[in-house]
């Protein structure tokens, strides 16, 4: 599955031409392009969002501003005019920095940096047995079967097992797109295993001493994942 992407610039014609390359990339679907930061923000306080293309002056809020309100919570491929905020940029860990006017081949490059770095390692002929996953110090090997499930933190994802809990710097959406289909998005935050779970109350899920809200965009589709008797 793709990356969930928005644009977020306040010149149209600079949103007109990272759509088009957007709508060429396979790995990228957009969900929606903003000339106002704020309501980029809004948004994405009720979505869940994997990039983000962003300007850096704009004159509601600027990128920089932006990304310290976004506080990690999605990637970010900072496309400008100048170059004197580079440095500030990537020390709010913006992945790659684009001079404007960018090029379709230096935008394809910098996705693939971004494909290729959140993708968790695996091994295809054990794909619902076990993972590979990146910590900071070095490559843990998990069974599948014991994850209970996966939550974005603010600038990590925790992968939480029956023993322990492991942080990775690797993205949410890379999970969803790899775990079998016993895991299912129950929020923009968490990835939930279905036969882990020991009760649903209250838009909220228990297992065993944790416990996971679910999204109201979410609800539709956990109910229908369900097995109930006929």
């Amino acid at each position: 599955m793709s990356l969930k992407c928005i644009v977020v610039d306040d010149e149209p014609l600079a949103i007109q031409v990272l759509v088009s390359f957007i709508k060429k990339c396979p790995d990228l679907q957009l969900l929606r392009s903003f000339t106002n930061p704020v309501d980029a923000l809004a948004y994405m306080k009720e979505n869940a969002v994997d990039l983000v293309f962003l300007d850096i002056q704009m004159q509601e809020l600027n990128g920089i501003e932006f990304m310290q309100l976004l506080q990690n919570t999605a990637k970010v491929i900072i496309v400008s005019a100048y170059d004197d905020y580079a440095v500030k940029g990537f020390e709010q860990e913006a992945v790659d920095y684009l001079l404007k006017p960018v090029s379709f081949d230096r935008f394809t490059k910098s996705v693939a940096r971004v494909v290729a770095k959140n993708k968790p390692v695996i091994k295809e002929a054990e794909k619902d047995k076990y993972i590979f996953v990146r910590t900071d110090k070095r490559i843990v090997r998990l069974d599948i079967r014991d994850i209970l499930f996966v939550e974005a933190l603010r600038n990590y994802v925790a992968i939480q097992t029956g023993k322990q809990k492991i942080l990775t710097l690797q993205n949410l959406r890379s999970f969803e797109d790899l775990l079998n289909d016993n895991f299912i998005r129950v929020h923009k935050s968490f990835i939930v295993a279905l036969d882990k779970i020991d009760s649903i109350e209250r838009q909220r899920i228990f297992i065993g001493t944790h416990t996971i809200p679910i999204g109201e965009s979410y609800m539709k589709q956990f109910m229908e994942a369900l097995t109930f008797p006929k």
